[in-house]
């Protein structure tokens, strides 16, 4: 059994099914915790009972082993029958009688053969009653299954629903558990007809239109400009825009329509008038440009496609009914003049799309009503809006990326992978470089893109000043009436300590953060960094402030703390301590005539996410070592190289160093954002060579041997940019190669300004 993937499909599970009725006046909540379950024994918090995963999935494994487990301690508060309760929810088990379930079984007669165009008829039929299919019991398993899945990725989702198949199909002429090959083969069928019928997507996600409307799933809205194409798409039941314009530039306009997810609203505009309301059926594909459009030559071949549920109003919505100032306060598809803008696909924010409905509630059609649940008081509180999370580490950093271009600053999207990946890594990140390559505004717009802002209290900027000494002017001191004076950090921390925003990410900026000495105003953070630990499945720190005035203020895993540095004569350098705790990262690179990523009509949306998304999970190596064995060895091992070349000038690094790169690694590796080399190469420039600075010949050498490390040739000055090219860590190799020739010539070098 695969611990990890079950586990994190029990993550998910209980989520989503987090009321458990054990009798008619008694009930738990579950709340998923890092390490465990919490329950709340009908939502009385006295009586809540953690169960540890280790705990829960002993009793799973026993349940595998056995294919059936038997409970008999009836206490409804004991471990022993809360886990019988929560098991008993799985979709793949049944509950024989009150103190017995047992893995439920299928036989591969049950299965479906293979689904293949020559089908179509069948969908086209029974499209209206898709239910129809899932009265297959096998059908409906899997189908639950994905329902409990939503937030994993698809190859987690396969690998689960393959281990959930080896549990319960056996061959109907063997009588035998089925082989891998037969598993991969059937559970492919399964879901292409699930797929065929339009019951999840290509992302093996349910298509909201037959998930339970009820739920607490936000809707966000969308405006769509359709042009010439607008009845090839009404009849085709999609939306499609190129990936960039004919001069091969991105624009927002277009690219946004991979941000709508399955359920999400789009108002359908065209001839001055809103014509139709659209349903997403299901989420963004690249797809080429539809055969229905070769009108359109001038438009890239590739682009991104979307699947809608036109609901065409009887009566339209004219432009001139939609009341100007409406129109003219909204951003998204509007000018300052209120009039509609010339690109395709935009964000229209919840208030404007309330008030919209609201207004037109007597055209809107039954779809749209029973889809939203419109009332005859409609209001915000009526659609439900709620913190997103994006279905890969990928489409958020797309996010990112898009935002902070369409704000007129360019960035490489590995440099946003690389900052999104630090920050994961550990919450405490510096950024250096030369002044004016937009360090300050990259935090300040990477905070933005997710939703936080200065305005909402999730983004704080504090410069720093030279004569800080301690850390009363960032924490807070006693003033001469003995009152606790909370500094601008704890001001922070106290809003995203309160329980109900410890689900949003807090930024805080420290502006040139070695005006001072950083040792001297941070000491106590850095040392409470250190302390953090899990409780109940949270990750927590020792106290940094404990005062009457302001409360127990810990460290969570949803504060993380941003240094911007400028290395000159006015500043202070970072001790080993600073640079142990930290990815320091450069900015350096100034391209002044690059402008492609601008454009006109170029529209950001910042996007509210769950912090679970950019919160890290490991604390010790030991928590991702066992799941992630191969990995860890392979980075550890060109580690041990590394340091074996540090030793002789004493400049080698500790455990923290190895874990904190290994977490790197593994966070990489799980979203597959770069390649490996790619990704090590950041955590050689960003968490060994800052340590590097001497004066002495076996400083020299030990730079030669990095240099041999980073590219597999001897040093060669002379020849030594084309060795960067073509080496293997290539940032790496480039840093030293600025840094052999200063040692060389000037006999002193340093990381910093290198």
């Amino acid at each position: 059994m695969q611990n990890k993937m079950f586990e994190q499909f029990f993550d998910s599970f209980f989520s989503k099914n987090n009321i458990v009725n054990i009798a008619t006046f008694t009930q738990f909540k579950v709340d998923v915790k890092t390490d465990g379950f919490l329950l709340h024994i009908n939502q009385n918090k006295t009586s809540d009972v953690f169960i540890k995963k280790n705990v829960f999935l002993k009793y799973f494994e026993h349940l595998i082993q056995n294919r059936n487990i038997s409970f008999n301690n009836k206490d409804e508060k004991s471990i022993e029958a809360l886990v019988f309760y929560m098991l008993k929810l799985l979709p793949f088990v049944e509950a024989k009688n009150n103190n017995t379930i047992e893995i439920r079984s299928y036989r591969t007669s049950d299965l479906p053969g293979h689904f293949n165009d020559s089908m179509n008829f069948l969908t086209d039929q029974i499209v209206h009653n898709r239910e129809l299919i899932l009265k297959s019991p096998f059908f409906r398993l899997i189908y639950n299954l994905l329902d409990h899945m939503g937030r994993l990725l698809p190859q987690i989702k396969r690998n689960i629903l393959l281990e959930i198949m080896y549990l319960t199909i056996k061959s109907s002429t063997t009588d035998t558990p089925i082989t891998e090959s037969v598993a991969t083969r059937r559970l492919g069928d399964t879901l292409s007809w699930l797929q065929g019928f339009k019951l999840i997507d290509n992302n093996l996600n349910v298509v909201s239109r037959f998930a339970d409307l009820n739920s607490s799933k936000s809707v966000n809205f969308w405006w769509v400009n359709q042009g010439q194409s607008a009845k090839l798409q009404i009849e085709g039941g999609f939306l499609w825009s190129p990936k960039t314009d004919k001069k091969g530039t991105p624009l927002a306009h277009h690219n946004d329509v991979m941000l709508a997810q399955p359920g999400d609203i789009v108002f359908a505009y065209s001839d001055v008038a809103i014509r139709s309301i659209c349903i997403v059926e299901r989420a963004s594909e690249d797809k080429p440009k539809p055969s229905s459009f070769s009108s359109h030559s001038n438009w890239e071949e590739q682009g991104n496609y979307l699947k809608v549920l036109f609901n065409t109003l009887d009566q339209v919505i004219n432009k001139a009914e939609i009341p100007e100032q409406w129109r003219k306060d909204e951003d998204g598809p509007f000018d300052r003049k209120g009039n509609v803008k010339q690109g395709y696909f935009y964000k229209v924010s919840n208030s404007f799309s309330t008030k919209l409905l609201n207004k037109f509630k007597d055209r809107l059609p039954q779809e749209i009503v029973n889809h939203l649940q419109v009332t005859d008081d409609i209001n915000d509180e009526n659609i439900r809006i709620e913190i997103m999370t994006f279905s890969s580490d990928q489409q958020g950093i797309d996010h990112i990326h898009s935002y902070i271009s369409n704000k007129g600053f360019y960035y490489e999207r590995k440099e946003i992978i690389n900052l999104y990946l630090s920050l994961k890594t550990k919450p405490f990140v510096i950024l250096s470089g030369i002044s004016g390559t937009g360090k300050t505004k990259i935090v300040q717009l990477f905070a933005e893109s997710l939703g936080a802002t200065t305005d909402n209290g999730q983004f704080a900027l504090i410069p720093v000043r030279p004569d800080w000494s301690d850390g009363s002017d960032l924490i807070g001191y006693r003033d001469i009436k003995g009152e606790f004076q909370a500094g601008p950090l704890t001001k922070v921390l106290m809003e995203a300590n309160l329980p109900e925003n410890r689900d949003k990410p807090y930024f805080l900026l420290l502006d040139e953060m070695n005006l001072a000495r950083v040792e001297y105003y941070f000491s106590d953070l850095l040392s409470v960094m250190e302390s953090r630990n899990r409780q109940n499945g949270e990750m927590v720190s020792a106290p940094i402030v404990e005062e009457e005035e302001v409360g127990k203020l810990l460290l969570r895993d949803n504060f993380y703390i941003i240094g911007t540095v400028n290395m000159d004569e006015t500043t202070h350098p970072f001790s080993p301590k600073v640079l142990d705790r930290a990815n320091t990262i450069e900015y350096n690179d100034v391209v002044l005539d690059h402008f492609g990523f601008l454009t006109k009509d170029s529209i950001a949306e910042p996007v509210a996410i769950d912090n679970q998304q950019m919160a890290g999970r490991f604390l010790n190596l030991k928590d991702a070592f066992f799941d992630y064995e191969d990995l860890v060895r392979k980075v550890t091992g060109l580690l041990v190289e590394v340091n074996t070349i540090l030793e002789p000038i004493k400049a080698h690094f500790g455990y923290r160093v190895r874990d904190e790169v290994c977490f790197y690694m593994i966070y990489n590796d799980e979203g597959q954002l770069m390649k490996f080399d790619d990704a090590f190469d950041y955590q050689l420039v960003q968490k060994i060579l800052p340590r590097l600075t001497g004066n002495d010949l076996k400083t020299e050498d030990t730079l030669k041997k990095l240099f041999l490390f980073c590219t597999s040739h001897e040093w060669d000055e002379m020849n030594a940019a084309s060795i960067v090219k073509e080496a293997r860590f290539s940032k790496s190799a480039k840093k030293l190669s600025n840094m052999i020739p200063k040692i060389m010539h000037d006999g002193f070098t340093s990381f910093w300004g290198s």
